[in-house]
């Protein structure tokens, strides 16, 4: 027998070997990080229900009555999940329906795990989540952790100075007052500060004799979240509904949750009252970080039943340094800069530039958008009748998570009351001439269901009497029309479906090859490796644009019609070299 090994019995065998598999790793490596397509399907994950929702904010009071005392409740609510599921929104969030004495319409909160009995009762609230899931819905809460009701049991006990909760809100002695404060035991408020809805931010205690703080109205003292206890309570009160089985949690008024401890006077110049916007320059009461750390806490609330439980902060007008603050903790920052800054001379650049800045910086958190909700205009009052597809359009194929409001999708309108009719008190605060400034009624008024009594709201007399328009302008009528907004708006629906639209980059078709039509038109692309691309068009001005080239921007000379605001037949082929746009027309073409 020979004396020498077989090649394959030596190291020279094993390092060939070696050598060749790792070629073969690298073979493949290679193919995978050149060929996009590999590429992206393996960096292809499911995306969380809310990434790709609609998410449907819903004013309990006026949507929808079950029983005919004129207020919508949670029966109403569930009666109509049928429409919201063909609307095709994933997501409800209900304005706030917990107990309360409704002196601001539920955001003052007298028990926060207990239904109102003007919206139903526990059990209404458990079919109305049951239901929902059936058909695939998520169910969103309004959340008031800022202040309660001066009728909770939290600050009748704190009033009188229980050992448990004396502290669970915002107290101070004040100080001396030489004169003119017999009312307050010969004491005045310890500074300037103001509330929202205008005069003081301190009110006197008789029984505590003491002034409690108030960021809005006296009836809704603020919460000490520097209180363990309160952060507790705040804590229980999400796990409590979060076992109920909701999907998630809109937090109301985040950046007033903390006032600086030192109670110097506010130098920036106040008036005798300031806007939710003016608020970020009062940085004594707005915005402190001890914010971020509750945020984190509640996150890990949210955790223990989904990490995809959704956390939605209130955060009007914030930088993006406190943007990303938010994110950080745990929660994704309302973005209204389309509520801010949007109006009917911020133009197409105008818009461009609006909607860039929200994205800018924002890296890999998830983007959202807002056009409309329960403390402004409707967007038909705000821009025009004629814009109200083109803003659908604009809200439904941006990137990220949009809300709409009730009603939108039919364009209802602001509807006028008189002041003995208005109900709601940031309107009552102020005189018969300057009342419709503050009051927020008009675009609160019950849905328009069809051209029946009281529009299909209720039998019963409304809460708040139905626009006049309503015989016209219902989703009854807009079901059968062969085009409306309603129609329109269920085709954004379900394109938004589309993976072009599934992730949070946008491309600006550069306006300046739009043919002079540079502060009418906007313009842009949702694209993505693997799915089709769409040239979303939408023309703001006040006139026709005529042979406007978008072909350059799309990279090709013709598209498809998918979804078109103006009309009822889809499907048309278009030249993009010569596209005509009506005033407030909307185009979504699919790029051949």
């Amino acid at each position: 027998m020979s004396s020498k090994k077989k090649f394959c019995e030596t190291q020279k065998c094993l390092f060939v070997i070696l050598v060749a598999v790792a070629a073969a790793i690298a073979a493949i490596c290679v193919v995978t990080l050149t060929d996009e397509n590999l590429r992206e399907k393996r960096s292809l994950e499911p995306l969380p229900w809310w990434k790709t929702s609609i998410v449907y904010q819903i004013y309990p009071r006026s949507f929808q009555d079950s029983d005919n005392d004129g207020t919508g409740d949670l029966r109403g609510i569930k009666e109509r999940l049928g429409y919201l599921s063909d609307l095709g929104v994933g997501a409800v969030w209900l304005s706030p329906i917990f107990l309360s004495p409704m002196r601001d319409f539920g955001y003052d909160v007298r028990n926060y795990t207990d239904v109102d009995p003007l919206f139903g009762n526990m059990a209404d609230f458990e079919n109305l989540i049951s239901e929902a899931k059936d058909k695939n819905l998520r169910v969103i809460l309004d959340f008031v952790p800022n202040h309660t009701s001066n009728e909770s049991e939290w600050f009748y006990w704190s009033e009188r100075g229980h050992k448990k909760y004396k502290d669970y809100y915002v107290w101070n002695s004040g100080i001396e007052c030489a004169a003119g404060c017999d009312d307050t035991g010969g004491r005045r408020p310890p500074n300037n500060w103001l509330s929202v809805f205008g005069g003081s931010a301190w009110k006197w205690s008789g029984i505590r004799q003491k002034f409690y703080y108030h960021a809005f109205l006296d009836s809704q003292p603020d919460l000490n979240l520097r209180n363990k206890n309160v952060q507790t309570e705040l804590q229980d009160v999400l796990e409590f509904w979060l076992q109920k089985g909701v999907d998630g949690f809109r937090a109301d008024a985040l950046k007033f949750m903390f006032e600086s401890p030192n109670v110097t006077d506010d130098e920036t110049g106040l008036t005798d009252t300031f806007t939710w916007i003016e608020a970020d320059n009062h940085n004594l009461t707005t915005n402190l970080p001890e914010v971020y750390d509750i945020l984190k806490g509640w996150r890990a609330v949210l955790n223990k039943y989904g990490k995809d439980k959704f956390l939605i902060a209130e955060s009007y007008g914030i930088s993006h340094e406190i943007r990303d603050k938010y994110y950080e903790s745990g929660s994704i920052p309302f973005n209204f800069a389309l509520i801010q800054y949007l109006n009917k001379s911020c133009n197409a650049l105008c818009m461009r530039d609006v909607i860039q800045d929200s994205l800018g910086g924002l890296n890999s958190n998830w983007p959202n958008f807002v056009l409309g909700n329960h403390d402004n205009s409707r967007v038909a009052n705000r821009f025009g009748p004629e814009t109200i597809d083109a803003f659908n359009m604009l809200l439904l194929t941006l990137p990220g998570t949009p809300t709409s409001y009730y009603g939108e999708e039919i364009g209802m309108r602001d509807t006028f009351y008189t002041y003995r009719e208005t109900k709601d008190t940031a309107g009552l605060n102020y005189n018969e001439t300057q009342y419709m400034e503050h009051s927020r009624d008009p675009e609160r008024s019950p849905m328009q269901w069809d051209d029946g009594l009281n529009a299909g709201f209720s039998n019963g007399t409304p809460w708040l009497h139905v626009n006049h328009n309503y015989q016209l302008i219902n989703v009854k009528a807009q079901k059968l029309a062969d085009r409306s907004h309603l129609k329109v708006y269920q085709q954004l629906a379900k394109l938004r479906q589309d993976p072009a639209f599934t992730h949070n980059s946008v491309q600006f078709v550069n306006i300046s090859d739009v043919g002079g039509n540079d502060k009418t038109i906007l313009a842009y692309i949702r694209a993505q490796i693997n799915s089709d691309k769409y040239l979303v068009v939408m023309n703001f001005g006040h006139q026709y644009a005529n042979n406007v080239d978008l072909s350059k921007g799309a990279g090709s000379e013709n598209g498809m019609v998918v979804v078109n605001a103006m009309s009822a037949y889809q499907k048309e082929m278009i030249d993009l070299k010569s596209v005509t746009l009506s005033r407030g027309q909307g185009l979504v073409i699919k790029v051949m």
